[in-house]
């Protein structure tokens, strides 16, 4: 009976370095996009997408993390900006509409060239 309480104690103890490792890899993964947010050029008030994550090595880890979270930054720039739009009136209201528009545009050609439509 101990041989098989020390294999199951052996396999707790197991599965709960995985169980933590897992959790460690996911923190990790969104400390990362915090630490290195996506960054991109523009011309003439419209995004770059070819520029979007420049600032990392195309084959690096950190690369494929900025591109994922430049697809959630450009989103979120949309609604923040299209919900600012419905807040205000006058100029402030058309400069929240062209950022609207300009993050809006680049979010769905940005999808688009992710999802391999281009």
């Amino acid at each position: 009976m101990a041989a098989r309480e020390l294999m199951i104690a052996t396999l707790m103890t197991a599965l709960l370095s995985i169980s933590t490792a897992a959790t460690a890899s996911t923190a990790s993964e969104e400390s990362y996009r915090k630490r290195f947010p996506a960054q991109w050029l523009e011309r003439n008030g419209e995004i770059r997408l070819e520029t979007i994550c420049y600032n990392y090595p195309d084959s690096s880890y950190m690369y494929r993390l900025c591109r994922e979270q430049a697809a959630h930054t450009l989103r979120a720039l949309c609604s923040r900006y299209r919900a600012l739009t419905d807040t205000y009136s006058g100029d402030t209201r058309s400069h929240y509409l062209h950022m609207a528009q300009k993050y809006c545009t680049a979010s769905e050609q940005y999808q688009s060239e992710v999802n391999g439509k281009k």
